[in-house]
């Protein structure tokens, strides 16, 4: 899978710098994109895995210097006037759930290092299968689009 990744990672880092992220408020599954053509959430903190008194210890979510984001871009994003629409919610016993929607949409992850201001976008590779109809054509169409509209 060839793509220019550079232009990928710079672009969505830019997206996220820009969003209305506001590290002393973070909510789970709230849109903080600062664009109407697509939506990022905060998923949560990182996982912690330590050792207390040589006993392993893991606490899911239990690591707030890692904070995980979702990116999500519409197969009509760069549309005129297009806004991202609303996901379908699902409430369970342990949370609530979005419903993807691989048709239309790609997500990508992205992870926030606290302690070393560092943002690290995950490869479009790991985020394309078979249920998703956008190709990596398709995301990087989006990706070049969103550049040019916002970063050049």
């Amino acid at each position: 899978m060839k793509y220019d990744y550079k232009l990928y990672d710079k672009v969505l880092t830019n997206l996220m710098l820009d969003s209305l992220r506001d590290p002393d408020n973070l909510e789970i599954g709230e849109n903080i994109s600062d664009v109407p053509e697509l939506k990022i959430t905060f998923e949560g903190y990182g996982d912690l895995e330590e050792e207390i008194d040589g006993e392993y210890v893991y606490t899911e979510g239990g690591n707030t210097k890692m904070e995980s984001y979702a990116i999500f871009l519409h197969k009509d994003t760069l549309k005129d006037d297009f806004e991202f629409p609303e996901h379908d919610v699902y409430a369970f016993t342990f949370g609530r759930v979005i419903g993807h929607r691989p048709k239309e949409e790609v997500c990508i992850y992205a992870w926030y290092d606290v302690e070393n201001d560092v943002w690290d976008i995950l490869p479009l590779e790991d985020r394309l299968d078979d249920d998703n109809e956008m190709t990596v054509k398709d995301v990087m169409k989006i990706i070049r689009g969103l550049n040019k509209r916002y970063y050049e």
